[in-house]
């Protein structure tokens, strides 16, 4: 059966017993997986992966040792996720790890509906105040199945006045069948806190992953989202910032590479509400083969949010003729005093440089290589987690077939 008979079929033996839960699967019955009618998924189709058999939160596997030695990068600070149980998490002082349940939860579409009203499995970090936490916290959710598996996860980052913390995120399908993962985290920053927040997304063949994260920010808070999409089947992310206090700044650095028909789609949204914010947004694409990528970039200034500096950038090669992308940066301004600009390149390698490079005694292959990482390096620079850099790097390699020696 379908995802959407699968879940109908999951109610009758697991039925909602609260009326916000069951607002909203009412919510998601009416409306359905979105097609390519609505304007926020008009590249982006589901279709055909949906009208796959699917369980939900069908028991799993047994997770060996090994495979999850395998998955991690092996950081000191680890939470760890075997088939939607948390099963280890770190102490730390002046920081709260918890599973996490939201009591009360909203939605804004289908997708966010259906994590609401069934989503049990998940996580909340508590920072208190005046903690800053120099090491990172790992977060690994590992999945193992016979059968093509849908499964949700809903988490909660809170971090109090002048507090700080990095978090690297990744999921993990050990198995050849299809594993669909609806995942959304709520981050909430208080006045002069800071967060980094790393998504790790070198996902297998095998994988679907629909992601939303939402950040609110109070007074002088700074928040960096670092997106790594580096492969998987299907790939949506939904990134939400909303600048509640002045001050605020919001950063955002993708990269993107996929291969043979991998699909990644990146939605980002910066809502400044108040004054004297501001947003820097760069996102990288590298698509081969038949990979297709979708990016749409949305900057809301309100009418009360003066002397704004908002930037956004996307830019894209395309190494196949056969490959794609469709880029959609957006600017909504309701205020005169402000900064902001967009812009969207899509091209291929340059030919006067690979030319001139070849002149200088370098063969052709390694001027694609100097050239293809010198275009994502500026993204990847910015990673400040010795861990995640050296497998990034590792996995760009490995996708590009490409050797930085």
């Amino acid at each position: 059966m379908g995802l959407i008979e699968a879940i109908k079929k999951y109610n009758l033996t697991n039925p909602i017993s609260n009326v916000e839960n069951s607002d909203a699967f009412t919510y998601f019955l009416n409306n359905g997986i979105p097609t390519n009618k609505n304007e926020e998924w008009k590249y982006t189709s589901l279709k055909q992966l949906v009208s796959n058999d699917f369980s939900v939160e069908a028991e799993g596997e047994e997770i060996s040792q090994e495979e999850l030695d395998k998955s991690t990068l092996k950081t000191e600070n680890q939470i760890i996720f075997l088939n939607g149980e948390m099963v280890q998490k770190p102490e730390i002082d002046g920081v709260s790890i918890t599973s996490y349940t939201d009591k009360n939860p909203s939605f804004e579409d289908a997708f966010t509906a259906l994590n609401a009203a069934y989503a049990k499995n998940g996580y909340r970090i508590h920072v208190e105040k005046n903690v800053h936490l120099n090491d990172s916290i790992e977060v690994i959710f590992l999945s193992k199945n016979t059968t093509n598996n849908f499964i949700q996860y809903r988490n909660r980052i809170d971090l109090n006045e002048n507090s700080s913390i990095k978090i690297i995120e990744h999921f993990k399908c050990l198995d050849k069948n299809l594993c669909f993962t609806n995942s959304l985290t709520n981050i909430n920053l208080e006045k002069s806190s800071n967060i980094e927040f790393n998504k790790l997304q070198n996902h297998n063949d095998f994988q679907i992953v629909v992601d939303n994260t939402i950040i609110n920010q109070d007074e002088k808070s700074y928040s960096t989202i670092n997106t790594l999409l580096l492969g998987g089947k299907f790939t949506r992310n939904n990134l939400s910032f909303y600048q509640n206090g002045e001050y605020c700044e919001s950063n955002m650095n993708g990269v993107v590479i996929l291969n043979n028909n991998e699909f990644g789609d990146n939605h980002t949204y910066v809502d400044h509400k108040k004054a004297n914010c501001e947003s820097n947004e760069l996102y990288k694409g590298i698509y081969l083969n038949k990979s297709k990528g979708v990016f749409n970039g949305k900057i809301m200034v309100r009418p009360d949010a003066q002397k704004i500096n908002a930037f956004q950038a996307n830019n894209n090669l395309l190494l196949s003729e056969n490959s794609s992308i469709n880029s959609k940066p957006q600017l909504e301004i309701y205020a005169d005093d402000v900064k902001c600009s967009h812009g969207c390149t899509i091209g291929q390698l340059d030919d006067d440089a690979l030319f001139y490079m070849r002149t200088r005694g370098i063969n052709k292959d390694d001027a694609k290589t100097i050239l293809t990482f010198a275009f994502a390096s500026e993204a990847i620079e910015k990673l400040t987690i010795a861990e995640l850099a050296d497998i990034t790097k590792k996995e760009m390699e490995k996708k590009l077939n490409l050797s930085l020696n």
